[in-house]
């Protein structure tokens, strides 16, 4: 038998007016009939999310959070459990509106959402029904900075800058007046992609120069007088968007953060030379910073130089974030014992990391979708033939399965293939990309990342030699 949620509030509510008061006690039903018709329930803080991912490749689907703070780190990323099927039916927290994703999806979620989809890897293709569905359906259409925004991928670039800018207008009062004609959604939401179409334009004309085929065969000289040139007949435009967007509530929406990268950038300068950086503004910049540096040389000096920022920050959201990164960073440092990660085989049997402990390993992390990665596998091939004496370790990261065997069964390679969507693989070695070469010496309590690879050759041979030293 199901119970009514509201029908218990409503009791709930009747006691408590009706016991109020002992002086009124004998209108005590009285008050219970008026709660029970005027009592207002209280304000939902979950959303209610169901439906199903497809080809998503994996029964956990990280819906990662795209906020202010996703910057910085992913702690507030959430793991969707499916079945086979990739349905699924969850509720969560939520305490204020927010921005997440799922694979190539951006979804608006508002504390109250009741929202059953139907998401895919094109975002295209996602349906939604329910409380929060105008929103959503509307953000099916948002753009991807990487790809120059209304430039998709250079396939609305004209003739030249002036015909360009010409049609990425027109496209962007085309999306304004689609936000404008949504019913069922807050005035907020509306602010923000407003917001979003804004710096969607700024992104078009910042990548413009990546897709212009007038750039082409000019001298580095003539690229940058041309690139002068367009930047000033965009100015005007570009600071009366920029100050629209200079509140810090802007910063939630994606592009927004990615065109501020260039503030610092001496060429468009101009652009940004009217934007005023809040100190949250300049906190979340910081704590990139902070975070890249993680990425690239991670030493004990480095974590305590971050740990002092993180302390001394006064967003309380990013100094959360800076504070998981340093935690998982930190299981990185020699003598920490290496995040330990599942892999299968072809034939579908499990490995870990830890069943090759005491072995000098050499890993090498793609996929099949990832062009760099098919370029360097030969090399790391030839490497496996030089240096029998070392673990050389291909794994896969692709989601789709059958995408990965069929490519092995083509490939022909003397290597074990291995494929891994552990989650650990990506947090606890802090994945950011692929291609990457990991090497490590492993025992029971260390753990050595990569060194450059021009210097791998010489550090294999080194390795070598002492351990036939070791063992006279």
């Amino acid at each position: 038998m199901k119970t009514d949620k509201n029908f218990l509030y409503r009791c709930a509510c009747f006691i408590r007016c009706s016991c109020f008061n002992s002086a009124f006690m004998k209108y005590g039903l009285i008050l219970g009939i008026v709660c029970l018709c005027g009592c207002q329930q209280p304000v939902k803080n979950t959303v209610h999310l169901s439906g199903q991912l497809v080809d998503m490749g994996r029964a956990g689907v990280i819906m990662r959070y795209d906020g202010a703070a996703s910057l910085i780190g992913d702690s507030r990323d959430i793991i969707l459990y499916t079945d086979a099927e990739g349905h699924f039916d969850t509720v969560l927290p939520l305490e204020k509106p927010e921005y997440y994703s799922i694979s190539r999806n951006t979804l608006y979620l508002t504390p109250g959402d009741e929202l059953k989809m139907y998401i895919t890897t094109d975002n295209r293709q996602a349906r939604f029904e329910g409380v929060g569905a105008e929103a959503n359906t509307y953000m099916k259409e948002r753009l991807f900075p990487k790809g120059g925004s209304y430039l998709e991928g250079g396939s609305n670039v004209k003739a030249d800058f002036r015909e360009t800018r010409k049609l990425i207008g027109s496209l962007a009062q085309v999306r304004e007046k689609q936000l404008e004609a949504l019913q069922n959604v807050s005035e907020e939401f509306k602010a923000l992609e407003k917001g979003r179409i804004y710096a969607d334009v700024i992104n078009s004309y910042l990548y413009y120069a990546s897709y212009a085929d007038e750039f082409r065969g000019k001298s580095r000289e003539e690229t940058r007088e041309l690139q002068k040139t367009y930047r000033a007949e965009a100015l005007s435009e570009v600071k009366e968007k920029l100050n629209y967007l200079n509140e810090d509530r802007f910063l939630e929406v994606a592009v927004v953060r990615n065109i501020l990268f260039y503030r610092e950038d001496p060429e468009y300068r101009s652009y940004f030379e009217d934007y005023r950086m809040s100190p949250r503004c300049e906190e979340l910049y910081q704590g990139f910073e902070k975070v890249s540096a993680l990425r690239h040389d991670l030493n004990l000096q480095v974590v305590d130089d971050i740990r002092t920022v993180g302390n001394r920050m006064q967003q309380a959201d990013f100094a959360v974030e800076l504070q998981k990164k340093l935690e998982q960073a930190a299981r990185l440092l020699p003598g920490q014992p290496a995040p330990d990660f599942k892999m299968t085989d072809v034939d579908g049997n499990e490995k870990k990391l830890s069943d090759f402990r005491g072995k000098l390993i050499y890993i090498d992390l793609w996929a099949t979708w990832c062009g760099p990665c098919i370029q360097e596998s030969p090399a790391f091939t030839a490497l496996s033939e030089k240096y029998p004496d070392i673990e050389f370790l291909q794994i896969s990261r692709d989601e789709q399965k059958e995408a990965w065997e069929s490519y092995i069964a083509h490939k022909n390679s003397p290597l074990t293939q291995y494929n891994s969507v552990d989650m650990e693989l990506a947090e606890g070695w802090q994945l950011f990309y692929i291609p990457v070469l990991f090497w490590w010496i492993k025992s029971r309590r260390s753990s050595m990342p990569m060194l450059p690879d021009r210097l791998l050759r010489k550090l294999l041979r080194c390795w070598i030699h002492f351990q036939k030293h070791k063992q006279k």
